[in-house]
């Protein structure tokens, strides 16, 4: 399988971090042309990840942002990788650590973001309770300080679901095991489970319930992300495991995932009975 990033994954992760680079810095498309010397719509074609920028130019435009100096050295890296001419691939496996700072990138600018998962309320629903006790969960002998920092960008990655950003719709697919099982104690369960209620009066989240009951219900044997990034023209699948993560995004394979969570959501409760679910499993917390 291959290990090595694909190289228009790194471009429009490099065009999705400098735009906010550019954007914190208080500087225009205008600005960032001229200290590269090009014009106006090629800065436009670097951010929105279908130009691609020499590793030189990547570190100009950081130094021209103000970029702290571990993300200059952490982005001219990924610039150094994009610029490799590697074979195409149908799928891009990435190890850790860079996977989770890249799909930090692509969710941050993702309209549509479609999921399905199994055992564990998904982060970007996640109080900081629940956040907390699942890190500790995975990496009890972690320093405090490194866990807190992973909670804080657990509740960073949550700013998508606020008005400014570029999301849209937020479609989840629970399944039961992920409202049922108790994750840290039954105060952090009830305040998780009422974070949940309150999101799903949500217009643009809809969360519903696949129960233990659904008859002939598929088997799905792993949670995935469907991704789509309007202004990048990308639509991506994003599957996690403990070793890294993988994108898929040949048309067939996206149709494919989305055909599988079309069912899932077939098979699960409606928004109005999956809210009644939780607020049943919640109210056996008090």
């Amino acid at each position: 399988m291959p290990t090595s990033p694909d190289p228009r994954m790194l471009r429009i992760q490099l065009g999705i971090e400098l735009r906010r680079l550019r954007e914190e810095a208080d500087r225009s498309t205008f600005e960032a042309a001229d200290v590269l010397g090009c014009k106006q719509p090629k800065m436009s074609k670097i951010e929105g990840g279908s130009q691609s920028v020499q590793p030189d130019d990547v570190r100009k435009l950081l130094e021209f942002y103000g970029a702290p100096a571990k993300q200059r050295k952490y982005l001219a890296g990924v610039a150094e990788q994009a610029a490799k001419r590697n074979r195409p691939k149908k799928y891009h496996r990435d190890a850790v650590p860079d996977w989770f700072q890249r799909f930090l990138a692509l969710e941050s600018a993702a309209t549509d973001v479609r999921l399905y998962e199994m055992e564990t309320i998904t982060g970007l629903l996640q109080t900081e309770d629940y956040a907390r006790s699942t890190i500790q969960a995975w990496e009890p002998a972690a320093d405090p300080r490194l866990v807190e920092q992973q909670v804080q960008t657990r509740m960073q990655r949550q700013a998508v679901l606020r008005s400014k950003s570029a999301l849209r719709s937020l479609d989840v697919v629970l399944s039961e095991a992920a409202i049922r099982r108790v994750q840290g104690d039954s105060e952090i369960m009830q305040a998780q489970l009422a974070h949940l209620l309150e999101l799903s009066e949500r217009t643009d989240v809809e969360i519903r319930i696949l129960p233990f009951d659904a008859p002939n219900r598929i088997t799905v044997l792993s949670s995935f992300f469907l991704l789509h990034l309007a202004t990048q023209k990308l639509s991506a699948v994003y599957l996690e495991d403990v070793l890294g993560a993988t994108y898929l995004w040949e048309p067939d394979e996206y149709t494919r995932y989305s055909m599988t969570l079309d069912r899932l959501q077939a098979a699960a409760l409606p928004a109005k009975e999956s809210r009644t679910l939780i607020a049943k499993v919640k109210a056996a917390h008090v």
